[in-house]
């Protein structure tokens, strides 16, 4: 017996890889709180809804570090395919008899868009938002050149929540093959779906500029953080040598209980600095075997996926080179590209220099290196969210 009309879906089962913020970008923080709480709030508020389920990544560790499930949500493992995850989260519910199928990337769904859907499926039996194409569209050939204009009269985009009655919408999914939506399964199913009118702030998160506009939507005021970060390793023959990622042929390298790369120990210790969530000894210890001969590339993704879990975007790393060799100038560029890649933040935020001690110290001597790196992370807070916690 179903005692509740409806029940909500939202998908949050992407690994967010694509995104390349190291966090999956439906449990990034905005304004101090997980993207995907934003949509489970707006759901909250309408009274017909009696469930809310959110479909997670099946691998724990995706999801687990980045967000605590509100009291009541239920949440299920995605599958492989997105129809695989709706259908995951439509066999938990247990007390409803309509659905809402949303989009975690959509957290500015609002209120009266999902009373819209909800009217047009109890109008016609499935709904789902759309808004028109406002630029001209273009056909083009393999060759990138125009071969027609398309007429974008009945052209439309469609977004989420979709609506479906439950039992229609499981048979559905169960003999679909692989679509994008829901609506592309009912289409193929030879049922007619209603469109309503959606809404144009009802951004969907796809690029990193999209989390600039939706930011701007929702207000807010920037909060930004510096933080410095200090390593020194001696040289020790026999190893090689590792310095900002980049591997170098010679017969000495930097000694250390991981690789001994100095210039990304000390780009974690600055975010970890700014962020304030520790150091690099408290995170990795000396003392701990699994991080003997460690790929330091691999402990500085782990800090900047910690960082961007409480919100941070880096903004700038500086990095000084202390020694008198390797010479920083010809390997610049290649340092730069590969401190980028692993921190996933674009090159141009990120500059490289070499100096040395004037031959003071056993730096001076050739018998080490060291290195200081100054970060400038940055996240919008409504100085009630991330800022005080």
């Amino acid at each position: 017996m179903h005692k509740n009309t409806w029940g909500a879906v939202i998908v949050a089962a992407g690994s967010g890889t694509r995104f390349g913020s190291g966090v999956p970008k439906q449990f990034l923080r905005l304004h101090g709180r997980a993207l995907i709480d934003w949509s489970i709030d707006a759901f909250s508020t309408i009274s017909q809804i009696g469930e809310i389920v959110v479909v997670t990544p099946s691998d724990s560790n995706l999801w687990k570090p980045f967000w605590n499930p509100p009291a009541g949500v239920k949440t299920v493992a995605g599958g492989l395919r997105r129809q695989d995850s709706v259908l995951a989260g439509l066999r938990v519910l247990d007390s409803s008899c309509r659905v809402l199928v949303h989009d975690a990337a959509r957290p500015l769904v609002s209120g009266s868009l999902i009373r819209r859907v909800m009217k047009g499926v109890l109008d016609f039996g499935a709904a789902v938002p759309v808004i028109p194409v406002r630029d001209t569209v273009k056909n083009i050939t393999s060759s990138s050149l125009i071969c027609g204009t398309v007429s974008r009269e009945t052209l439309r985009m469609s977004q989420t929540p979709q609506g479906f009655t439950l039992d229609v919408l499981l048979r559905v999914l169960k003999e679909a093959k692989e679509v994008t939506d829901e609506c592309g399964a009912m289409e193929l199913a030879g049922f007619e779906v209603l469109a309503v009118n959606g809404d144009p702030g009802n951004i969907k998160l796809t690029d990193p500029e999209d989390l600039v506009i939706i930011k701007s939507l929702t207000g807010g005021v920037m909060e930004n953080r510096i933080g410095i970060g200090l390593d020194f390793h001696p040289f020790e023959k026999g190893i090689p040598l590792v310095v900002g990622g980049c591997r170098m042929e010679t017969d000495f390298g930097l000694s250390g209980h991981s690789d001994g790369d100095a210039v990304l120990h000390a780009v974690a210790d600055a975010l970890l600095s700014a962020s304030r969530l520790g150091d690099i000894g408290s995170l990795f210890s000396p003392g701990d075997d699994r991080w003997k001969g460690a790929d330091s590339a691999i402990l500085l993704e782990k800090v900047c996926s910690l960082v961007r879990g409480e919100g941070w975007e880096i903004k700038q790393i500086d990095v000084t080179v202390v020694s008198s060799f390797p010479k920083i100038a010809p390997v610049r560029e290649i340092m730069i590209e590969r401190i980028a890649g692993i921190t996933g933040t674009e090159p141009e935020r990120i500059w490289v220099k070499g100096t040395t001690t004037n031959t003071l110290g056993d730096i001076g001597k050739g018998k080490g290196l060291g290195c200081m790196v100054m970060t400038r992370i940055a996240r919008s807070t409504d100085n009630e969210g991330a800022a005080n916690r």
